[in-house]
């Protein structure tokens, strides 16, 4: 049996040779200038937060940081009026962010997923989201 051809006027159909997959399940949200995150350790070192969803959050920080020896993580502001302590995560992306002026140390953006939240958490992440992101 011989395959029917297609009409002469049709056009084939061009798919993207890659197709942008995108893992995250929930909206991502800008956040407003000073929302810090930092690892829950006897050491603070604070980070700029990026973006913030309530699966996830983005941030940069100062290579090098070993990231992978830290299980909780505190977001707070910069003025301290606000905070959402001891979330659980996991390291999900971690690369060199292109930086565009000279500098001594390389910065890196790191993208994490939150583990499973108390109720607590997931209001204070609502309210976060509500209160410090760009919309």
């Amino acid at each position: 049996m011989q395959r029917p051809e297609a009409p002469k006027n049709l056009k084939p159909l061009l798919l993207p040779t890659r197709l942008p997959f995108d893992r995250r399940k929930r909206e991502r949200y800008r956040v407003k200038e000073g929302v810090l995150l930092s690892p829950v350790t006897r050491e603070r070192k604070y980070w700029q937060m990026l973006d913030l969803s309530m699966g996830g959050a983005s941030f940069r920080y100062i290579s090098p940081e070993d990231l992978n020896g830290f299980s909780e993580i505190d977001i707070a502001t910069q003025d301290l009026e606000f905070a959402v302590e001891c979330i659980p995560f996991r390291v999900i992306s971690d690369c060199e962010l292109p930086d565009c002026t000279p500098s001594f140390f390389e910065l890196r953006r790191c993208g994490v997923e939150f583990g499973a939240l108390t109720n607590h958490q997931e209001c204070r992440l609502a309210e976060l989201i509500r209160q410090y992101t760009l919309h």
